[in-house]
């Protein structure tokens, strides 16, 4: 944040996996520490770009709401224990993981906050950030019946 108000016009980048690095083998965990750190970063402080695998990427709005607080906690140094309690977690999704493998039920808790019930301007700009077609023409048209006149959909 210092560096871009001092030098505005100075772009900064940087790889993101060395935050997660001690994580690695849970991807759900470290995409999760990464997603929450690029937000705050590019969003609050004006980086402009981070170095990450984007096929794993997970979407910040997409992370579990525990974990999306344990990445911040960890992040920001937030909480003393929040090393420990990122750990704990890790080692419930190992658990998670190794269940899945042996072909074990695994309780899959139930998204509540799925894109797909977002409003329609919600929903096209999921799509279209995250490359989803599937849904397209359905949305574009609840967008065109919405309009005043079809050119705002694009607009």
């Amino acid at each position: 944040k210092v560096i871009k108000e001092q030098c505005p016009f100075v772009k900064i980048s940087g790889g993101i996996s060395n935050l997660s690095f001690g994580f690695r083998g849970v991807n759900k965990i470290r995409e999760s520490i990464h997603s929450v750190f690029l937000h705050h970063a590019i969003v609050e402080s004006g980086m402009d770009m981070g170095i990450v695998n984007s096929h794993e990427m997970i979407p910040f709005y997409e992370v579990d709401a525990d974990l999306k607080e344990l990445s911040e906690d960890l992040v920001f140094n937030r909480n003393p224990n929040a090393t420990e309690k990122m750990m704990e977690r890790t080692l419930k999704e190992k658990e998670l993981i190794e269940q899945r493998k042996k072909g074990g039920n695994v309780e899959v808790q139930a998204k509540v906050d799925s894109w797909r019930d977002k409003t329609y301007d919600e929903r096209l700009s999921y799509s279209l950030i995250n490359g989803i077609t599937e849904f397209i023409d359905k949305d574009v048209e609840e967008a065109r019946l919405n309009a005043s006149k079809p050119l705002e959909v694009i607009e």
